[in-house]
Parts: C-alpha cells; sequence; structure tokens
C-alpha cells in the first residue's frame, strides 16, 4: 500500500466514480510530465451538485465542503489518468466559486479543497492557487476546481 493510498485510508476517503465528459473536450491531458486535469465542478458521488451562492443563500461551510468535494473528483480524475503515486507536485490550483457581489471569502472557502489536496498527497500536495468569484458555474455548481500537477519521471 503506498502513502497516498494509506493516507486516504485513514482519512476514511473513497475517491468517487467517473464519468465521462459530456462536451468535445477531455477530463486530463498528459503532455510530457505535466497533466492538466479539467474543470471539477461540485458533484458528490451520489450525483448531486451542491449548489448555491456565497453571500446569498450559501455559508462559508457550504462553500468549504463544495471546494473539498470538487477536491475528491480532481483526485479521483488524477488518479484515473496517472495514479496518484505519479504526484511530483500540484503545481497550480484555479477555484472559482459561485459568489455574491459582496462576499469576499473566497480563498477561506477555496482552503477546504488546498487542505484536502494536503491531506492526501502530503507535501506533494501542496501548491500556488487562484481563488475567484464566479456570477455563475457550469450546472450551477457552486464551486469548480481545475489543476496543473507535475508527474514524477
Amino acid at each position: 500500500m503506498t502513502d497516498v493510498q494509506e493516507r486516504l485510508k485513514a482519512l476514511s476517503i473513497e475517491l468517487p466514480a467517473l464519468s465521462a465528459p459530456r462536451y468535445a473536450y477531455e477530463a486530463t491531458v498528459r503532455c510530457g510530465d505535466l497533466l492538466y486535469v479539467s474543470g471539477q465542478i461540485s458533484r458528490t458521488a451520489s450525483g448531486e451538485i451542491l449548489q448555491g451562492c456565497l453571500g446569498d443563500n450559501a455559508t462559508v461551510a457550504d462553500g468549504v465542503t463544495a471546494a473539498r468535494t470538487s477536491a475528491l473528483n480532481l483526485l479521483a480524475r488524477i488518479h484515473d489518468a496517472v495514479g496518484l503515486g505519479n504526484v511530483q507536485q500540484v503545481l497550480k490550483l484555479n477555484a472559482w466559486a459561485t459568489s455574491s457581489r459582496d462576499f469576499l471569502d473566497q480563498p477561506i472557502v477555496i482552503d477546504g479543497a488546498s487542505q484536502l489536496l494536503l491531506d492526501v498527497l502530503g507535501d506533494a500536495g501542496r501548491h500556488a492557487r487562484t481563488a475567484l468569484p464566479a456570477h455563475v458555474l457550469p450546472q450551477g455548481a457552486l464551486v469548480e476546481l481545475d489543476a496543473t500537477i507535475a508527474l514524477r519521471s
């Protein structure tokens, strides 16, 4: 059992099943030692999309849960493409959170995703990050994440 598998087990985390992209794009693209992961929304393992608008009908806690859910989907995509043990480093995490005009705590919300990546991947989960507000996200999702990953040679 790898360190990552042991961490997943210790955290009682099961990666969600994946579905194929619905449109004309790839869920992941590998180029050399880089893996680009397309946007992952806050869809639960049961298929429910965590929706809402921060500062309106969703709380910071709702947002953190949605960010963690999106991060689980991101980890599942990485696992499916190359295996989590092949992650050298999460280089960049881009994040969007559906927010009202006056909501300014996107970084707090997206820390839910960042912390999960650290918890599961250890130091390889440390990353640069952008956390931005969005007026609306696909399918009404509360959070969407994409990432650039450096892979072991």
